[in-house]
């Protein structure tokens, strides 16, 4: 009996896993460095890397222009990048299959607050190969990856990863 719920349980946690809602604490497997980047802001055309913000905590924000849940869950990121911003926290969308002119107006119309950038076929690469959106990781101070979150998170559940790393 003990193993047959075990493996239910196993199995559900899988499934949770694979509709992305659970977020995977990277530590449970080894919290790998995250990749550096340099990739061009959206509105200015201003280069931004991963290395800038070494010693602070980063969300990378993947999204496409095309994805409703990155739209609706974009202005809670926004909201806690206000709240967080001032004590070592730094928030970064990272637009992927997207075109330029869609974005900035998304980010117009949204009211976007945070470095929003074009991303490219490497940087998603070196992320996984990014194959769901929203995917969000979640870095620490030191350059790791502390959280992997694949599809949409209330920004209380992003507050709460954030607070413990801060």
């Amino acid at each position: 009996m003990t193993n047959q719920s075990s493996r239910t349980r196993m199995m559900a946690m899988g499934l949770l896993l694979a509709l992305g809602l659970l977020a995977m604490p990277v530590a449970s497997w080894a919290a790998p460095a995250a990749a550096d980047f340099t990739l061009k802001d959206v509105l200015l055309g201003q280069d931004y890397t991963l290395s800038q913000f070494r010693g602070k905590v980063v969300l990378i924000n993947f999204f496409t222009f095309f994805c409703g849940p990155c739209r609706e869950e974009m202005p809670d990121l926004n909201q806690v990048y206000h709240k967080y911003q001032g004590q070592g926290f730094q928030t970064l969308g990272i637009a992927l299959s997207s075109d330029p002119t869609q974005i900035r107006f998304l980010v117009k119309q949204l009211g976007l607050d945070y470095p929003v950038l074009i991303g490219n076929d490497p940087v998603s690469e070196a992320y996984g190969s990014i194959a769901v959106v929203p995917t969000t990781f979640i870095i620490d101070k030191s350059g790791k990856v502390a959280y992997k979150v694949e599809g949409t998170r209330s920004k209380e559940e992003f507050e709460k990863m954030i607070r413990a790393l801060l």
